[in-house]
């Protein structure tokens, strides 16, 4: 089973864009793009959320959002020293020990990409620590803070660590930075093309959120302009299997994520089983697991006065890296089962998974 070559290259394009927390527009210029080849309406909240509309053209249709987040783990530029070299700070969850000696690729307020690597001073050899990201650097060859504001670059700034788009050798697995959450924004143009020739019976929202990495910030603007009656969120989540234990959840290749759990939000009982069903009667590869992490779902499941939610997850191995592994046969899984879950949309069944708490 393989990708087609629109997808890869999809795939690429979008996992290779600058997008941190706060910064996410050249991201948004991406998916404005495709977005338009399949609406006339696209709109925006305030902090930079972008959605693609599909009206169905019914009177009281429901609204359906689909949506994930589209900044990535990084950094902005947090002082520049007199030597040169570019102090950061971290902007989401990032192990340290995956840091150091990194390329990285900075971008300035005009757009200007600048290449570098992530230095500090060697620990000891004879006494081996953890190095902080207090003590790193960024070096982008400069030699002095003058040189470093003459090319533009200021306090804020982003900086991402480099991580080229690969198919591995089998052509099962793809490695590349940004897999969380750039899933979400490929599969979210993937679902608009699937059901370009599709009357549905509600109205869909498919887009992305922003500042998920700082605190889940855009989800809960999106989730305000949207107002959904139903929410389904993706996003890609961390891979055990290579942990010595049968009973590990997250497993390449096994397929989409019944995401049971959520350290944010708690599904909806009927809709978590109408996704199970759809899987089970079409032969959909799908795999329990559970999350002690938080989604954009957090806040689309509860603001305003709730609604029914879902996550449509697959996972990654080194999840919050630039070397983020992810499988083939779980990504078309997942396509295959949302595609089916918006099709079976309609007032009747939202109404349903609505009362399902009653």
């Amino acid at each position: 089973m393989k990708l087609s070559d629109y997808t890869l290259k999809l795939m690429e394009e979008i996992t290779q864009v600058i997008g941190v927390s706060g910064n996410e527009k050249y991201i948004s210029k991406v998916l404005q793009k495709y977005y338009k080849e399949y609406t006339n309406e696209v709109v925006f909240d305030n902090l930079g959320s972008i959605f693609a509309v599909r009206r169905c053209g019914k009177d009281n249709a429901k609204k359906v959002m689909v949506c994930g987040n589209m900044d990535e783990i990084g950094f902005m530029v947090n002082g520049i020293t007199d030597m040169g070299l570019i102090k950061i700070l971290p902007l989401g969850t990032i192990f340290n020990q995956t840091i150091l000696a990194q390329r990285v690729r900075l971008i300035n307020s005009e757009g200007k990409v600048f290449k570098g690597s992530v230095v500090t001073i060697n620990p000891q050899e004879d006494k081996p620590r953890s190095v902080k990201i207090s003590e790193m650097l960024v070096d982008i060859g400069a030699t002095s803070k003058e040189e470093i504001e003459e090319l533009g670059i200021k306090l804020g700034d982003s900086i991402v660590i480099e991580g080229q788009f690969e198919v591995l050798a089998t052509e099962k697995r793809i490695l590349s930075k940004a897999w969380d959450n750039r899933y979400s924004c490929i599969m979210g143009i993937e679902l608009l093309e699937a059901l370009k020739d599709t009357d549905l019976d509600v109205d869909l929202y498919v887009g992305c959120t922003v500042q998920n990495k700082v605190g889940l910030r855009g989800s809960e603007t999106a989730t305000k302009l949207v107002k959904p009656d139903l929410g389904i969120v993706m996003d890609c989540l961390q891979a055990n299997d290579i942990k010595v234990n049968k009973d590990v959840v997250g497993k390449l290749g096994e397929g989409i994520l019944i995401n049971y759990y959520d350290k944010s939000m708690m599904p909806n009982r009927a809709l978590l089983g109408h996704l199970v069903d759809i899987c089970k009667s079409n032969n959909i590869k799908h795999q329990y697991y559970y999350s002690m992490g938080e989604s954009d779902a957090k806040w689309v499941h509860k603001l305003l006065i709730g609604c029914p939610t879902l996550t449509t997850c697959i996972c990654a191995r080194n999840v919050s890296t630039n070397s983020s592994i992810i499988d083939v046969y779980d990504y078309i899984s997942a396509k295959k089962a949302i595609v089916k879950v918006i099709k079976s949309l309609n007032t009747k069944n939202i109404n349903k998974f609505k009362e399902e708490n009653r």
